[in-house]
């Protein structure tokens, strides 16, 4: 009997309803990170009657009968998850199987379709290895998911959770504090020192580095200041460093003060100019080092004085998911790394490993690579310690994410080898370089399948246009899986916002609007990346000055271009639907729209910037209000 594509129309079915379903119980589930409501044994029932909800709506849809098999495989593969994975709750579990499940049976599914489509029978094999090959890099990325899902499916840990409590006195080893600035607003910096000399920790130094600063009006009052923290202290305690010329960006600031440490400081911790730290930063975070295996503690990017400005709240709820929700996931899994700001390292070891990376735009979280490559371990802990500030305009957004994506890609280039298996490369812990590789990868993966739908398009409206293929038709099924696909990344969208503390709707919108007006410069970051000449290190403007509209919305003059290229584009295959088939046409046009709409929200933010900037200088601004960040 040879199997027809419509033979897996209700695995497909059941699997699509499964995924909603299962999204909406993990989300009842898990309020909070590492708190899940139920336990294996109560979440047996909650599994029965999700499974029933989705077997009831695919029966209704395509038969009772026919939505048996697939009820059974994922209830047969769910069972074998939980016997092999101990950690998961039942909910995770059904999570899991579905995701995996679902992508077998998609493939499956979609490559009966391209077998039974009237193309050419060397389009059909063309086509069938592409997804075949694409198949075995979704299930690499299905791992990785896995991983940093962790905080919506576990219900155990391996790694700790939270930082101790701060109240042993007996392991309270000389941390040095490395604060690099470069032409910062000084009551910014000033107010970084203070909060500094508040620490609840007595054995530490505090190293100020201001690099290259030409102006004197911005870092003496920063040395004045050293001197009066100590003073107030009656001991030495802040030194400052004036240091010009001075090469390799924040990096090369790092490694100066390095040199320039206390010999019995056993630890290292790195502030930002701009960044409140808590007063409890050192005295938790430190015990942790009582681990010889533990070389570096990191805790999450937080912001402040986003508040009231629609544009720096976009922002801010832009950035909690990865750092409130992915993070720890990547932490459970052995993959936690440094992303500089309120972070700790050991110093023998970071000597050991050559100091901070000058070439790399993120040498925060390339050191880590090395640290772990050296058989050491890092921890991610999700408590703030520190805020800082959201940079001020959309092109030092911009910017910021072009260092966050290109640097890890230059990481990849220089240290593929270390990522190679065991047997060829030091082993690392975990799944650390699983899942180096897949967030290194990830701007070029996303680069690829981009390039990869839009020559398909192209390639199938040209053949059919030219004749050389009759109009595709697609499954109907594909107009029911398109609004379930949709309600489930709603669903999980949401649900990740409200862990990371995000209660409105109107927050989420806008986190997602920013999130999106990033996605032209995070294709271009991963092709800069691959570049093997060296990356200038792109600095945020100073005090977040304000420029006019036309300057401001030019620095989504791209974004803006290709919004307009693809709603044109959109527009086209729609008018041609009846030449190139209606159901492909309107399929591909509403893709091509949803693409150039994510990049028109790119100067939809910078006019938003423009905007809020107005009314921050009529209003009454702050030193402290008007900096961009430098994280």
């Amino acid at each position: 009997m040879i199997l027809d594509r419509s033979d897996l129309d209700p695995w497909v079915l059941f699997v699509a309803l499964m995924a909603l379903v299962a999204s909406v119980w993990v989300a009842r589930d898990v309020a909070a990170s590492h708190v899940t409501r139920h336990s294996r044994s109560s979440g047996v029932r909650g599994l029965f009657l999700a499974v029933g909800v989705a077997y009831l709506g695919s029966g209704l849809i395509t038969g009772f009968s026919a939505g048996l098999p697939p009820l059974v495989v994922f209830l047969g593969v769910a069972t074998i998850a939980s016997l092999a994975l101990p950690n998961l709750s039942t909910s995770g579990i059904a999570c899991l199987t579905i995701d995996f499940v679902g992508l077998l049976f998609g493939w499956l599914w979609s490559c009966l379709w391209v077998v039974e489509a009237e193309i050419s029978f060397p389009f059909k094999v063309l086509v069938v290895s592409g997804l075949t090959a694409a198949q075995v890099f979704l299930i690499l990325l299905g791992l990785e998911r896995f991983a940093r899902d962790a905080v919506l499916t576990h219900i155990r840990w391996r790694e700790p959770t939270v930082a101790p409590s701060g109240t042993n006195r007996h392991f309270r080893p000389k941390v040095s504090i490395h604060l690099p600035c470069y032409a910062e607003p000084p009551e910014v910096v000033k107010e970084t020192m203070n909060r500094i000399a508040a620490l609840e920790y007595e054995n530490f130094e505090v190293l100020v580095c201001d690099n290259n600063t030409q102006d004197e009006a911005l870092w003496r009052p920063l040395e004045h200041h050293a001197r009066l923290l100590n003073a107030r202290a009656g001991h030495e305690i802040f030194r400052f460093f004036h240091v010009s010329p001075l090469p390799g960006a924040k990096a090369g600031a790092l490694n100066y003060l390095l040199d320039q440490m206390a010999p019995d400081a056993e630890l290292v911790a790195v502030v930002d100019a701009d960044y409140y730290a808590e007063p409890g930063f050192l005295a938790r975070l430190v015990p942790f080092f009582e681990n010889p295996q533990i070389a570096y503690v990191q805790t999450p990017h937080d912001y402040r004085d986003f508040a009231g400005s629609p544009y720096l709240t976009g922002c801010y709820w832009e950035y909690m998911p990865n750092n409130k929700v992915d993070m720890l996931g990547v932490h459970e899994y052995g993959g936690a790394f440094t992303i500089g700001t309120m972070c700790l390292l050991r110093t023998r070891v970071l000597k050991a490993v050559g100091g901070w990376a000058e070439w790399c735009l993120t040498e925060d979280s390339e050191v880590s690579v090395r640290v772990r490559a050296a058989g050491y371990r890092g921890i991610y802990i999700g408590e703030t310690f520190g805020r800082g500030l959201i940079p001020a305009t959309f092109d030092d957004y911009r910017k910021q994410r072009f260092r966050w994506t290109a640097g890890p890609v230059q990481q990849l280039v220089r240290h593929w080898r270390l990522f190679l298996p065991q047997r060829w490369a030091r082993p690392m812990p975990g799944w650390t370089k699983l899942l180096e590789v897949l967030r290194c990868f990830a701007p070029l993966q996303v680069l690829l399948m981009l390039v990869s739908g839009l020559l398909a398009v192209g390639a199938i409206s040209a053949a059919t246009l030219l004749g050389q293929m009759a109009p595709l038709k697609l499954p109907d099924l594909v107009w029911v899986l398109l609004p379930l696909a949709g309600a489930t990344y709603l669903v999980r969208t949401w649900h990740r916002y409200r862990l990371t503390g995000c209660r409105r709707i109107g927050q989420m919108i806008r986190g997602e609007i920013a999130r999106a007006s990033l996605s032209y410069v995070i294709l271009e970051a991963g092709l800069a990346g691959l570049s093997s000449r060296p990356l200038a290190w792109r600095r945020t403007p100073k005090f977040g000055e304000g420029s006019g509209l036309l300057a401001t919305l030019a620095a989504a003059r791209t974004e803006t271009v290709l919004g307009v290229v693809g709603l044109g584009l959109a527009a086209a295959l729609f008018v041609l639907r009846s030449e190139i088939g209606a159901e492909f046409a309107i399929l591909s046009a509403l893709g091509l729209a949803t693409l150039a709409v994510r990049f028109l929200c790119a100067p939809y933010m910078a006019w938003l910037s423009y905007r809020d900037m107005g009314k921050a200088a009529e209003a009454a601004p702050r030193p402290e209000g008007l900096k961009s960040s430098l994280v």
